[in-house]
């Protein structure tokens, strides 16, 4: 691992913060008395040096750091290890920091024949998500069990809701695709919800979309959906017209957002392997607390 560079760690630290400083001064906001933003670079310094030096606990998001010969995560060789992304974050807004790791498997492409929308969409997604606890250390937070699978963590952006008890869920649209035995492309769009409380992660499964794509050229397509569905008791809403799933009061709020679009900045995952570092610090000063509350 290369030197730390101390003066861009607390530059980028500084940047971030004092933009901070100035959006909260600017335009106060009535729950942000009972988030535990970070406000001096200090403690931005400090809690980055503390994820660096937990390497070894998450360097294993990573299959090309694998220690020879040992596979600690085996599920992961099934994802395209060049589609890892990670964050620093601060999503549930309690002043510790988050890493955020987001996987994904894709289609097998063959040139001149796999059209070129395809190659970005995901056939499977996984997440992990590890925080900074009370006792100063980092660790890997646990899920619970949704039936379903994660969200593309790619996706968020922007915040919801606050709940009264100051948790602070984010919606999600995860789109996979599959490939049959005929050639025929379908996806699948899951509605999920996502947040973090009391050092728990949780995912819901709000609605789910089906549908099937319409090739026509290797740079062109059409997307068809067929049906949809709302987890919400009503059995009126399983199996929908896809038309009748546009009107409900569901699909109308799903995007209602409680903040402008999200200042998560997801990297690559050979910038952390590059300088492991450095990459925390550039990820961390593209995440503002200024658009999480609605100031940004």
């Amino acid at each position: 691992m290369k030197h730390f560079k101390k003066g861009l760690l607390a530059a980028a630290a500084l940047l971030v913060l004092s933009a901070v400083t100035a959006s909260a001064a600017a335009a106060p906001y009535a729950s942000s008395s009972t988030a535990a933003h970070i406000k001096h670079p200090a403690d931005a310094n400090t809690q980055l040096k503390i994820i660096a030096e937990a390497e070894p606990l998450w360097k294993d998001e990573f299959v090309a750091r694998w220690d020879e010969g040992q596979t600690p995560q085996p599920h992961l060789l099934n994802y395209d290890s060049t589609q890892t992304r990670f964050a620093v974050t601060d999503l549930d807004g309690n002043g510790r920091l988050e890493l955020l790791f987001r996987h994904a498997a894709m289609l097998p492409v063959a040139e001149g024949i796999t059209p070129y929308p395809f190659r970005s969409i995901p056939t499977m997604v996984e997440m992990a998500i590890y925080e900074i606890g009370t006792d100063g250390r980092l660790a890997r937070l646990p899920e619970t069990e949704n039936g379903y699978g994660a969200p593309d963590l790619i996706g968020l952006c922007a915040l919801h809701q606050i709940s009264a008890d100051n948790t602070r869920p984010y919606n999600i649209r995860t789109r996979t695709i599959t490939a049959d035995e005929h050639g025929h492309y379908h996806y699948t769009v899951a509605y999920q919800q996502v947040a973090i409380a009391r050092g728990i992660v949780t995912c819901k499964l709000l609605a789910e979309e089906n549908g099937y794509y319409n090739v026509y050229d290797i740079d062109r397509i059409e997307e068809v959906p067929i049906y949809a569905s709302i987890y919400d008791g009503n059995p009126s809403h399983i199996e929908m017209p896809y038309a009748a799933f546009l009107q409900t009061g569901f699909c109308q709020d799903f995007d209602r957002i409680y903040t402008p679009p999200s200042a998560v900045h997801w990297m690559t995952g050979d910038e952390l392997n590059r300088d492991p570092r450095e990459a925390l610090a550039a990820s961390w000063q593209g995440f503002v607390y200024g658009v999480i509350d609605g100031k940004g």
